[in-house]
Formats: C-alpha cells, sequence, structure tokens
C-alpha cells in the first residue's frame, strides 16, 4: 500500500516537473520572443482573437508545449495590447482568465543592492492593462448611450459615486463630450441652464468644457458667475486668444466677475489691432472713475499709446485725468 502511494506521488512529480519554476537568462527569453515558429503560431492565434473563436483559441493554447505556450500566450495578449483591439464579452473573459496565471519561466534582476526574479514571459501584466481598458472602453460606450438616448442625469452621474469613481466621471466627460450628437450635448447643458443655479453645479471645469463645445451663451453665462479659478482664468485667455466676435465678447462678459475683471481687461487691451467692439468696450468703461488709470495704463503698455492720445484729445466725458497719467507715465512698445 505504502509502495503504491510512492509510485503515485512520483507519477504526479513526473506530470509536473515540467511547469516547475526555471530561471531563464535576459538572452534566452528574447531568443524565445523572437523565435520565428513562435511569432508565426501567435500570428495564426491572433485570428481567432478577431473571429471571437475564445474555445478554439484556448484549446490550441493548451495542446502548445512549455515553454511554447508561455511565450505565445505572452506575444498574444501583447499583440491585442498594440493593436488596441475592442474586446468582446467572452474576449474579455479570456484575458480576465490570464491575470494571475502562473508562469514557470523567471528572469533574475540584479542591481546595486537588491536582487530579485520576474515572470519571464509576464502575460498577467499585459492582461491586467488590456482588462482596465476595456473596463475603461465599456464605461465611455455607457456615457454615449445614456447621453445619446437622454437619460444622463448629470447631477446623479457626477456625484453618486464615491469622490475617486466621481473625478474619473468627470475626467471622462471632459474627454468625450465633444464627440456626441448636438441633440445629445444640448440635452446636457440645458440642465445647467434650465435649472436653478442654487440647485447644483459640477465643477469649474466641467462646466469650462461644456461651454466650449456647445458655445452657449447661457454656459458661458453660468461659469463667468461661479467662482473664479485656474480653469476659468484659462479659458478666459483661450478665448481672447481665439479673437473670434463671440470668444471676446465672452472675455467682456467675464469682466463682470470681480474676482476675473482686472485679468480681463488686461486680455483685452494686449489685443493688437484693436476690434471695434473691445473699443466700444473699453471707452464706455474709461467713463467709469473706477477703473480707468488701469485700463489707460495697459493700454499704453501694451503699444495703444496712439489711440490713448486720440482718446485725451478728442473724447468727451472720458476721465482725461487718467488718460494723460497714464500718457505721462507709460512707455511705447
Amino acid at each position: 500500500m505504502r509502495q503504491g502511494k510512492l509510485a503515485w506521488f512520483i507519477s504526479l512529480l513526473l506530470v509536473f516537473s515540467p511547469v516547475m519554476a526555471k530561471e531563464l537568462s535576459q538572452d534566452e527569453a528574447q531568443q524565445w520572443i523572437e523565435n520565428q515558429q513562435i511569432l508565426t503560431k501567435a500570428d495564426e492565434l491572433y485570428q481567432l482573437v478577431l473571429t471571437d473563436e475564445v474555445d478554439s483559441l484556448e484549446f490550441a493554447l493548451q495542446r502548445l508545449n512549455l515553454p511554447q505556450q508561455d511565450v505565445v500566450r505572452f506575444l498574444l495578449l501583447e499583440h491585442m495590447e498594440e493593436k488596441d483591439i475592442i474586446l468582446t464579452t467572452s474576449m474579455a473573459k479570456f484575458v480576465q482568465k490570464q491575470i494571475g496565471r502562473p508562469s514557470p519561466y523567471k528572469v533574475r534582476k540584479q542591481g546595486d543592492g537588491y536582487e530579485f526574479t520576474i515572470p519571464a514571459f509576464d502575460s498577467s501584466a499585459v492582461a491586467s492593462r488590456l482588462l482596465k481598458r476595456w473596463h475603461g472602453d465599456q464605461q465611455i460606450l455607457t456615457f454615449i448611450l445614456q447621453a445619446e438616448q437622454q437619460k444622463l442625469k448629470l447631477s446623479k452621474w457626477l456625484t453618486e459615486g464615491k469622490d475617486k469613481q466621481n473625478k474619473a466621471r468627470e475626467s471622462l466627460l471632459i474627454r468625450e463630450l465633444d464627440g456626441l450628437s448636438p441633440k445629445a450635448l444640448n440635452h446636457l447643458t440645458q440642465q445647467l441652464t434650465h435649472n436653478p443655479v442654487a440647485n447644483w453645479l459640477p465643477s469649474t471645469k466641467v462646466v469650462v468644457r461644456m461651454a466650449q463645445v456647445s458655445e452657449d451663451p447661457e454656459v458661458y453665462k453660468i461659469l463667468w458667475r461661479m467662482k473664479a479659478d485656474q480653469h476659468t482664468r484659462a479659458e478666459m485667455v483661450r478665448l481672447a486668444k481665439t479673437r473670434d466676435e463671440f470668444s471676446l465678447q465672452q472675455v467682456m462678459l467675464a469682466s463682470e466677475n470681480p474676482s476675473l475683471h482686472d485679468q480681463a481687461l488686461n486680455e483685452l487691451t494686449r489685443l493688437d489691432p484693436l476690434p471695434i467692439e473691445v473699443k466700444t468696450f473699453l471707452i464706455k468703461k474709461l467713463e467709469q472713475p473706477d477703473g480707468a488709470s488701469v485700463i489707460a495704463r495697459n493700454l499704453v503698455s501694451h503699444g495703444h499709446r496712439r489711440w490713448v492720445e486720440q482718446l485725451a484729445e478728442n473724447h468727451r466725458g472720458l476721465n482725461t485725468k487718467s488718460l494723460l497719467k497714464a500718457l505721462s507715465g507709460g512707455k511705447d512698445n
């Protein structure tokens, strides 16, 4: 009886000995990866990936001996990653099975005071990246479908999860917003413009992106009323550089926010040449006692001395004292 158990144990060792950990040199591992027969087999199995034949793929892999099976599995997953392939649900399950799959082949890493081994053909790491991307793709698809079907409620979608999830959804919305149809985009913007502001608002970077993509004056109106931050300021600078009529109108409206007032005026006075609508706006500002001197100084410092001189000479109702003071202290660019 004991001899029978011993024979059974020895047979197990013989069966499983090929998969016991074996150390390869870096060169040996690379030779396997570059082996033409291995590469051909990996390409052959990749066709099964493209046709979503998961059962055939798993069967074909199991028929390969080691280490060929390990190398082909690694190259196959790597190829799927490089080709940015869209995983079906069944293929995603296949990829998930590869995560944590033990590899019997190791490569030793050595350095100054350290030494450790890593898988020679790390299929698990590649599979993890593929699955992470797949989950991301699923989230994008869900967002687009809900938005296009006009079922996405922003106030819930951006707040119902934990902080990390909500921020990830913010980033997703910012990335994918410009890919939505006009109808879907309008449905989302109306959730801001047709509801009381006091109810709920997303972060400024979300409102900035919604304003950029929709070019809806009502969304910009909300943005300029929000507490100014780096996202608001960056959008104002972008608009000033765009220089079209709509963009410059938004910069002028942004100046009504006390926190954005000085920067908005500075951006407008930088324009060269000054558009007629901006000149008209600045003249109205120069008629006011508060801030006229700052505008005049900005105009002079940004190369508009001649225009300021003309205003001082010909326009009644302006703060002439501020204009003359700016001219006496300013220098031509």
